[in-house]
């Protein structure tokens, strides 16, 4: 069906800067970029109300999540329990208030800030409410979507699950289906969700210019975070992650020394998968972003599709290195059973969580539509 010109509507891709004539799109459209291909918008069917009912079911499962237990761990009788509240206190007893913080914030407050936000906005919509939000509570709730990580979470219960299970007997409580519902929601909500579209009901007019480009003052951000990521990296790797107290006697392990235990244990799986988030993730985001980063200021030209398809893959795969980070919190919360046998962090999950979370910010403060200059 044909649309009038004065129908369509200017886009900016935030990716790649290139300004774009879109269409009023029918339900079940999307609009690209014709440049680096990102979805400009898309939109679908009865998005308000699918959005509105998921948003509730999320929101009512996380709640129910924090009710009930959500681990319990059995080994010769002796039985301990955690919830995912208790995660949090067990850090903050043993001196890891800021790690217990920010588990907190990036794998519940932020996911509930979010749909609570989603789902006040969708009513508002609705049933029309007046007026809605602002430019900047829209930029607030997706910049905190970069930051939630339920679904690095439910994996790293996973992963200690089966670290436990060759040793003891290990049970998922009413709150890990309750949680992993949640997240179920959660991802349902994120594919529904436009920005432009969600501007347009909102503001009833979507921003058409992203925030100017400063490459300058973005790649001096990029390297400063990159380099201290760097320094960090060695502590992270050399002291102990996690430290194992079984009849009196202490074992510290290194996130290697780990990965090498779970690899004797021929548990190949898991062994495989830390090595890869905790140790290969690191380094090829550090490398990633250096190189884009000298890229963008080199005397000759690179493609840069290629270049912004390594961007897009480096900051997918951020935040997976918490894994490992959230893995120690969880056996540090569930195995507690005095001089038999506990779990405790070590002072390298405070140096990898530092790394894991600059690398993130350094990604972030690396704005890709430098990649698309005249030169490439």
């Amino acid at each position: 069906m044909m649309q009038h010109a004065d129908d369509s509507r200017s886009v900016t891709c935030r990716h790649c800067g290139l300004h774009t004539l879109v269409p009023v799109l029918s339900p079940k459209q999307k609009a690209h970029c014709p440049r680096c291909n990102h979805t400009l918008t898309v939109l679908s069917a009865n998005w308000v109300d699918k959005i509105l009912a998921l948003s509730l079911s999320a929101l009512f499962l996380l709640v129910l999540s924090l009710s009930f237990s959500f681990l319990s761990f059995d080994i010769n009788g002796m039985k301990t329990s955690i919830t995912l509240a208790s995660v949090v206190a067990s850090l903050a007893d043993q001196a890891y208030l800021g790690l217990a913080v920010l588990i907190f914030t990036v794998c519940i407050i932020l996911p509930a800030g979010v749909i609570s936000m989603l789902l006040f906005w969708m009513l508002a919509i609705k049933f029309g409410l007046g007026v809605r939000a602002a430019q900047t509570q829209v930029k607030l709730c997706f910049a905190f979507l970069k930051w939630c990580m339920p679904e690095v979470f439910i994996v790293s219960a996973l992963v200690s699950m089966i670290k436990l299970v060759t040793i003891a007997e290990v049970e998922l409580g009413f709150a890990f289906y309750f949680y992993g519902a949640f997240i179920v929601m959660f991802m349902l909500v994120l594919q529904l969700l436009d920005r432009h579209q969600l501007e347009l009901a909102l503001l009833q007019r979507a921003s058409s210019e992203p925030k100017p480009l400063q490459s300058q003052q973005s790649l001096q951000w990029t390297w400063a975070l990159l380099a201290t990521s760097i320094l960090l990296y060695l502590p992270a790797n050399l002291l102990p992650i996690m430290t194992t107290r079984f009849l009196g006697e202490d074992s510290p392990s290194t996130i290697v020394a780990g990965v090498i235990t779970l690899w004797q244990n021929q548990s190949y799986f898991i062994a495989i998968v830390i090595f890869v988030a905790s140790v290969l993730v690191p380094i090829f985001k550090i490398l990633a972003l250096a190189y884009l980063s000298y890229s963008v200021r080199a005397p000759y030209a690179y493609n840069a599709k290629q270049r912004y398809l390594l961007y897009r893959v480096t900051e997918f795969m951020g935040r997976w290195s918490m894994l490992d980070v959230f893995v120690v919190a969880i056996l540090a919360g569930l195995v507690q059973l005095g001089s038999t046998m506990s779990v405790y962090p070590g002072p390298a999950v405070v140096a990898f969580c530092a790394v894991v979370v600059l690398t993130m910010m350094a990604a972030m403060s690396f704005d890709s539509r430098m990649l698309w200059n005249e030169k490439s």
